[in-house]
This record gives C-alpha cells, sequence and structure tokens, in this order.
C-alpha cells in the first residue's frame, strides 16, 4: 500500500510539475482565445477605449487613443448583432525583423466563425503581439469571407 501510496505521489508530482512547465505565460491557445473572447467582449461593448489599455505598445505609439477607439467602433458597427462566436484557428507566427512594418517578435492570430442574428456568418481576426507583460492586442478585422 505505501509502495502504492508513493508511486501515485510520483505520477502527482510530475504531472503536476509538467502542467506548470506548459502553463508558462504566451504558450497556451487557450490563452489566446480568452484573450480574443475578451477583447471581442469589449468591442461588442462600445468599450474600445478600455481595451486601448491592454494594446501594445508599439500599436499605442503609432495610433492615438481617440482615433483606435473611432476606428474599433466604426470597424464593429459592420458586423451586427452578434449571436454565437466559435474559435475556428489560433495562429502563431515570428517576425525576425521589422521588414514587414511591424516590430520583431512573436505574433498570434485568433479566428473566429461569428453567427450574426441576420443568420449571416462573418469572420473575425483578432491579432495579438506577445510581450512582457502577456499578449497585447494588435489588431481586430471582421471580414464576409474567410
Amino acid at each position: 500500500m505505501k509502495q502504492l501510496f508513493l508511486r501515485l505521489f510520483a505520477v502527482f508530482a510530475f504531472t503536476a510539475s509538467a502542467s506548470c512547465a506548459l502553463a508558462q505565460e504566451g504558450t497556451s491557445a487557450d490563452e489566446l482565445v480568452q484573450a480574443a473572447l475578451t477583447g471581442l467582449r469589449q468591442i461588442d461593448e462600445n468599450r474600445s477605449a478600455e481595451l486601448w489599455d491592454a494594446t501594445s505598445a508599439f500599436v499605442k505609439t503609432r495610433l492615438p487613443k481617440a482615433e483606435f477607439v473611432s476606428n474599433m467602433q466604426r470597424t464593429r458597427q459592420t458586423v451586427g448583432t452578434v449571436v454565437r462566436r466559435d474559435w475556428a484557428s489560433v495562429v502563431r507566427i515570428r517576425y525576425l525583423d521589422d521588414s514587414s512594418g511591424v516590430p520583431a517578435g512573436q505574433y498570434a492570430n485568433v479566428d473566429f466563425a461569428t453567427h450574426l442574428n441576420n443568420d449571416k456568418t462573418v469572420f473575425e481576426k483578432v491579432s495579438f503581439r506577445l510581450e512582457p507583460g502577456g499578449w497585447k492586442l494588435t489588431g481586430y478585422v471582421p471580414r464576409e469571407t474567410q
């Protein structure tokens, strides 16, 4: 019985340490999906000014807060009333230099199939950059086709 307990404890200890290793900031697709849903909820509720606080530093240097809020509101109006969002994909991208117009670093796009109250489906992409404080929003793009 004692050996069984020791084995179970060893398995638990190994599993717990493996879980902690996997839960490092920026490694989880679930973390990205949740961050995207939180951002989309803020956009839906016309709280883009709050979303600005969670935006990547490089976006803030290129886009004043008032313009960011105005762009988000205008863009979101094109979507309509959301009934349900289903995440479709999480894609991570590493830029090694800033030749693409964005700073080097780890980026991610979370794509959603968004079902509207008029029985239409649109696709929403929420983009992030991994920074010392976690994933920071870099963009939001709704579109009619995938």
